[in-house]
């Protein structure tokens, strides 16, 4: 479950959008409201100054209103006009004509003229009757000149302007501080909510004084602590779950249990051409010790020896070790060849030093052997006997038995040009297998009847690489051993990922995994690289899940962290792959948005006939539906495994059972239907599939 948090607008922006809109509607019509008042206001002064002039300068010049003295009048009336408060007067006998007339210029200095067009003055023309004795003489008119009142005007909407823009900007500084006080605690719930959904649970120290966002934060801290809390104890039992069936006490490594489930699943994941090594640490001297010296000495023993073991074993990805019974260590190693044969070197030498009549036996002794996935465990057991009872050969060949079948080995130097020369010949094939979903699929009985709805049954196709070397499949698992100890493997995914999006019969609908290598979850480099990568290939590409080996997580929790986060941006989905394997506490969830957790196979073969796994997966599901993650599970191999894992609400199933791995070729899709399956689902499409059904019609 992913929380979008781009998309929409946000409440911070449609408040200070509300308060900024309000003040800006109030600040214009305020001023607006005041300059169309004083407008109003001073034409109304015009008007009155107007009429006095006319009614006293009427009065002062009616005895001078005859021919010999209407030159006084006259001089009374210019005198009174040169002031410059007016625009017009004139002076008409009773029969309207014009005796005298002045009229000033209408230039308004200082004001714009756009001003002046928007608040226009309209100062009126008042008039008043001039006596002549008893008699009307005539008619004086004056007109106020506008060109003081526009600089009045002018003047007072700046000063308007001015305090009114003081105001709004005082009213948004404090309405800022009012929606900060109210938005931060907000934005707190949304970054808690946020990170809930990524697993993080975090918790809002800083709580508001007021008294609704005190309650919905006090409210979301208890659920967040409840969520917490019941993440905690499933974590704790899930734990206890395993380390009771799969983890020895003692030493704290896996135990007989976990190495017959993690040896089978890993061998039915093996290909034909893949090679790997299994070796055997026999501690000869812990009865004696346990004997002469007691229980808590033997076990010091041990857990050097296992100590001494683990921390050897670093130096190879996916390697592990197990603890079978007292003193008889198994470990297995994804490679084989000559850093193999160093490290049983350096194991046994480092025994030899520790040889000392302390211990009547010797400290330890060390075999492997190399096998593929056609050996049966038990007859890998009676070589590993062999070896040890015949010591001299064992130390001859340096602790490493191989047989006549074994694949040609090559030194690191040698590898590293194969991988480059494959690199260069960009020659990969594809095979794949559905992970479909537990809930309501259908049966597809062929490809015709197979659509759009069906293929919504499946989650995502998983995509596994077959990378040819002069024609012939190289083993995957020792080429990516190799690839990781010389540094390429970040290549190998890259061609991967160039190759898939050069696969023009898959359509962005689709949905593919693969699987990412250690090297290139913790890289920087393949980070930026990715994101150059999914940009100018995103109308090519279909959409992505990576699948990452629990073990690769845990390598480095915060680097997992940054490049799941850069993987989610990019629209990339997330698989923790056989998760479980490393029994280690499943609180490193907590902070890793990922959207997919696939159970290691261990626990899921023949899980009919191991009845104890399923409290395990079971804590696994709530675990992960607590958290919004699906749980997947691979290895289904029979309809009593299938409906097991339905009943325990496992989302998504992977196995033979379910679909065999096909090989994914445009134009061949009649192999894509396993019709030979006994089972009750048949092969489930992707509308990916119909279309390439449609594409080679």
């Amino acid at each position: 479950m992913t929380v979008s948090i781009n998309t929409g607008i946000s409440l911070r922006t449609l408040l200070y959008s509300l308060v900024i809109g309000i003040a800006l509607v109030n600040f214009f019509g305020a001023s607006w409201i005041s300059v169309e008042a004083t407008r109003s206001y001073l034409n109304d002064q015009m008007k009155s100054h107007a009429q006095d002039a006319a009614t006293s300068v009427g009065l002062s010049i009616s005895p001078y209103m005859d021919e010999e003295n209407l030159m006084v009048a006259e001089t009374m009336i210019v005198a009174i006009f040169d002031s410059g408060y007016y625009q017009k007067v004139s002076l008409t006998d009773v029969n309207n004509n014009i005796i005298m007339s002045r009229e000033n210029n209408n230039i308004i200095d200082g004001v714009p003229l756009w001003f002046i067009n928007v608040f226009e003055l309209t100062p009126p023309v008042m008039s008043s009757e001039v006596s002549n004795g008893w008699n009307v003489g005539g008619t004086l008119s004056f007109q106020s000149h506008v060109g003081a009142s526009y600089e009045k005007l002018w003047q007072r909407a700046i000063n308007n302007f001015l305090s009114s823009l003081l105001i709004a900007v005082l009213s948004c500084f404090i309405a800022h501080f009012i929606l900060r006080s109210v938005l931060t605690p907000l934005a707190q719930v949304e970054e808690q909510a946020i990170a809930v959904s990524r697993k993080d649970f975090t918790f809002i120290s800083d709580i508001p004084t007021t008294r609704e966002l005190k309650t919905v934060i006090n409210a979301m801290n208890t659920m967040v602590s409840n969520i917490q809390a019941s993440f905690d104890l499933v974590s704790k039992q899930a734990n206890k779950l395993t380390h009771e069936i799969f983890v020895d006490d003692l030493t704290q490594l896996g135990n007989r249990r976990a190495f017959q489930s993690q040896f089978t699943t890993a061998n039915n994941d093996m290909q034909p051409d893949d090679f790997t090594t299994l070796g055997l640490v026999q501690l000869h001297s812990l009865k004696s010790i346990n004997t002469k010296l007691g229980y808590k000495a033997g076990d010091d023993y041990v857990c050097q020896a296992a100590q001494l073991l683990s921390e050897q074993l670093t130096s190879f990805n996916g390697a592990k070790a197990y603890r079978v019974n007292g003193g008889s260590f198994f470990f297995t190693i994804n490679s084989v060849g000559e850093d193999v044969v160093k490290f049983c070197e350096n194991i046994n030498s480092e025994f030899s030093t520790l040889n000392s009549d302390y211990y009547d036996d010797g400290f330890g002794k060390l075999v492997a052997i190399t096998y593929n996935s056609n050996e049966a465990l038990s007859d890998l057991l009676i070589r590993l006997d062999t070896l040890l009872i015949q010591e001299s050969s064992a130390t001859s060949l340096g602790g490493v038995y191989c047989d006549n079948n074994t694949q040609t080995t090559h030194s690191l130097q040698e590898w590293s040009k194969i991988i480059d020369g494959w690199l260069k010949g960009n020659h990969i094939e594809f095979t794949f297998q559905p992970v479909i979903s537990s809930i309501d699929h259908s049966v597809v009985h062929d490809l015709e009847s197979s659509g759009s709805e069906n293929g919504d049954n499946v989650l995502y196709y998983e995509l596994f690489s077959q990378l040819l070397n002069n024609d012939e499949i190289i083993a995957n698992s020792q080429l990516y051993s190799m690839a990781e100890r010389t540094n390429k493997s970040q290549e190998l995914d890259k061609l991967v990922l160039s190759k898939l999006a050069n696969l023009t019969h898959l359509t962005p609908q689709s949905k593919i995994a693969i699987n990412l290598t250690h090297q290139s979850l913790h890289s920087t480099e393949f980070r930026h690289w990715l994101t150059c990568f999914i940009e100018e290939n995103k109308n090519n590409l279909p959409s992505l899940v990576f699948e990452i080996n629990e073990e690769a997580i845990l390598a480095g929790i915060d680097s997992s962290i940054q490049f799941i986060q850069s993987a989610k941006s990019l629209g990339i989905e997330i698989c923790i792959d056989r998760f479980g394997s490393s029994f280690t506490s499943f609180r490193y969830l907590k902070g890793l948005d990922v959207d997919y957790l696939k159970i290691d196979g261990a626990y899921i073969h023949e899980l009919e006939l191991h009845t104890e796994n399923k409290p395990f997966i079971q804590a696994v599901t709530q675990i992960g539906h607590g958290l919004g993650i699906k749980i997947l599970t691979s290895h289904v191999e029979s309809l009593a495994t299938k409906q097991l894992l339905v009943d325990l609400h496992c989302d998504g199933l992977q196995g033979n059972y379910i679909q065999k791995t096909l090989p994914l070729k445009e134009g061949d899709l009649d192999r894509y239907l396993d019709k030979d399956l006994d089972r009750d689902l048949t092969c489930i499409y992707s509308p990916m599939l119909v279309s390439m059904a449609e594409n080679t019609k």
